[in-house]
């Protein structure tokens, strides 16, 4: 299950960040070097083989390498985090509804 989330999440990762520098390539924010720059950066700092763990430890990181992230990086971990809470939420709700049944 780790590696099938951290495909998931590397691969939309992966969109979100060419949706973004098209985006910016369009509208002229950045220039077409730049925006390899920042691809070969991803591309070092999010392998292939990168666990969960890995990639949530890197994705904060990437914004302060390529400021032209911030965007991704914040729409990436506020899902992460929200899921993160519904997942706590329900661990929860288990725990006490055990309780009471137990008494």
């Amino acid at each position: 299950m780790q590696n099938e989330d951290a495909l998931t999440l590397r691969k939309k990762l992966e969109a979100l960040i060419v949706d973004d520098l098209h985006k910016q390539l369009t509208n002229g924010e950045i220039t077409g070097d730049r925006a390899a720059e920042v691809a070969e950066l991803v591309l070092e700092m999010v392998p292939e083989n990168i666990t969960h763990d890995e990639l949530l430890r890197v994705i904060p990181q990437l914004d302060d390498k390529a400021s032209e992230l911030s965007g991704v990086v914040f729409q990436i971990l506020s899902e992460q985090d929200e899921k993160h809470k519904v997942e706590m939420i329900g661990k929860l709700r288990a725990s006490l509804e055990g309780m009471i049944k137990n008494g």
